[in-house]
């Protein structure tokens, strides 16, 4: 599980890995890697997914200028399997990707951000920094600079540090020797922290030393007064974040907020460390817009709610996932990978952040990311605007895409929201197709035929069934499930 980047609003979302957890069986599936808005295949291709300006991709599609990645990271960073690190881009206009090497950095092994900067750490433990355009506000990957300083760190937070006067950030590195450095966000030098030593894991402005000890920072600084305290409560901390710890015996303690209610009058509360007795055999828990998900080391995972003003020891937990490998949080939902490969998601949803292919607003019942599916016409990927959707065992694909290289011409009425498809090199007689996306009717040659599934449209991009237009065009279609791949032959 990768580092993350999380505030302490309860609407953050905060994940930890328990050390001793037991190792599930090995992942089936096309997916090596993923992100909250990313998946990896085991080919190497990568594909994403969410909201850039007007540019929307509501499911996984293929980023076609990426090739060879072994891993994805926060901040659009991927690692490739040559070492080099890359960042990707979306253009909000055009929903174009373009892609950028972050130049003299070998390996990565994580990212954190702020408003106006990204820190990695490479292989080795150093430090580099990517500013961000002060107008566009797009990160400057070929600007990156090594931090000077800090070398063999393995953990950085940030957390926001306030007197009577000012606020000021913070940001904290974790060497590998167990000790700690501090430094302001405009400073360029980090100094020790007295009084932090063993330290394993950083986590905002909490530390967790190797004696199983939780130590804070204060975030409110009084007469100067900036020395690190014990967490009472907390002890035999095996993995911690700032609202839930996981302790030797694999038992959940919540320590984070409760929220009540909305808008104007949301309310968080702050809890003392409390064990939860309703819960064991804990693996990762995960605090999530109003819910606290827990996943044991059996594979289940378990809900319960946080909206209330305060979390009892014993709250009633649902189940509402089995054979669960392991799981990835975002500040408002989260995303879990099951032991047959399959990636799903829970939480909110309202521009399509869970790859399920529509825009309800939340789904609390987990639901299907939308396979990563490759389209290759003739041997060669085809570049989508927006990825492939399944729906009720057919494949659509974006109206432009394909159609027009296999000799269609296509007419699209807005008024009527109706799409002609003409022609084909291929039809042996003349052919003409058309799709009524208000009335849901499709036509071939004039007549009414039934393809299984209404066409739809889905942010903003109008979708036909592939295997019904590319057939009566005069293309072969074949299904490769195991490597999740479309083989179309036009000749």
């Amino acid at each position: 599980m990768k580092k993350r980047m999380v505030s302490l609003m309860v609407t953050s979302a905060f994940a930890l890995q328990a050390a001793a957890s037991v190792s599930a069986a090995p992942v089936g599936g096309t997916i090596q890697d993923y992100e909250p808005n990313a998946i990896v295949k085991k080919n190497g291709t990568f594909w994403n997914w969410g909201v850039w300006g007007i540019a929307q991709r509501a499911v996984p599609t293929q980023v076609n200028a990426l090739s060879g990645v072994k891993k994805a990271f926060p901040n659009r960073l991927v690692l490739k399997q040559d070492n080099t690190v890359w960042q990707w881009t979306i253009a909000p206009q055009t929903g174009k990707a373009t892609v950028t090497q972050v130049p003299g950095v070998s390996g990565l092994a994580f990212s954190v951000s702020s408003g106006d900067l990204i820190y990695i750490v490479d292989g080795a433990g150093a430090v580099y920094a990517i500013p961000y355009d002060s107008v566009t506000h797009e990160p400057l990957p070929s600007q990156v600079a090594k931090v000077a300083g800090l070398e063999g760190v393995t953990d950085i937070s940030r957390y926001s540090e306030s007197d009577a006067t000012q606020w000021r950030e913070q940001w904290l590195f974790l060497k590998k020797d167990g000790t700690v450095q501090r430094k302001l966000k405009d400073e360029t030098t980090a100094k020790p922290v007295a009084g932090l030593s063993g330290i394993v894991d950083l986590q905002d402005n909490f530390a967790l030393k190797n004696d199983g000890t939780v130590w804070g920072l204060p975030a409110e600084v009084a007469n100067s007064d900036r020395n690190p305290r014990q967490v009472k409560g907390l002890t035999d901390i095996q993995s911690f974040n700032a609202a839930v710890a996981i302790d030797g015996n694999s038992q959940l303690w919540y320590w984070g907020n409760t929220v009540t209610g909305w808008s104007d009058t949301t309310a968080r509360h702050r809890q003392s460390p409390i064990r939860i007795t309703t819960i064991n055999d804990v693996k990762a828990a995960f605090a999530v817009e109003r819910a606290l998900l827990v996943l044991t080391n059996s594979g289940k995972l378990y809900m319960t709610s946080i909206e209330m003003e305060k979390l009892p020891a014993n709250p009633s937990f649902k189940l509402i996932a089995s054979d669960v490998d392991n799981a990835e949080p975002e500040y408002r939902h989260l995303f879990f990978q099951k032991t047959d490969g399959s990636l799903w998601g829970v939480g909110i949803n309202k521009n399509s952040e869970l790859g399920y292919g529509d825009f309800e607003f939340e789904h609390w019942t987990p639901v299907p990311v939308q396979k990563p599916i490759e389209v290759v016409l003739n041997d060669e990927a085809v570049e989508l605007t927006n990825g492939v959707v399944s729906r009720s065992n057919q494949t659509f694909v974006p109206l432009r895409s394909i159609f027009e290289k296999l000799g269609a011409k296509i007419t699209w009425n807005a008024a009527e929201k109706l799409v002609t498809l003409e022609g084909g090199a291929q039809a042996s007689d003349p052919l003409k197709i058309t799709i009524n996306y208000t009335t849901g009717i499709t036509t071939l040659n004039g007549k009414a035929v039934d393809t299984g599934t209404p066409p739809f449209s889905l942010a903003g991009t109008s979708y036909l069934p592939l295997r019904f237009v590319s057939e009566q065009l005069g293309a072969k279609v074949d299904w490769n499930q195991q490597e999740e791949k479309i083989n179309i032959t036009y000749k």
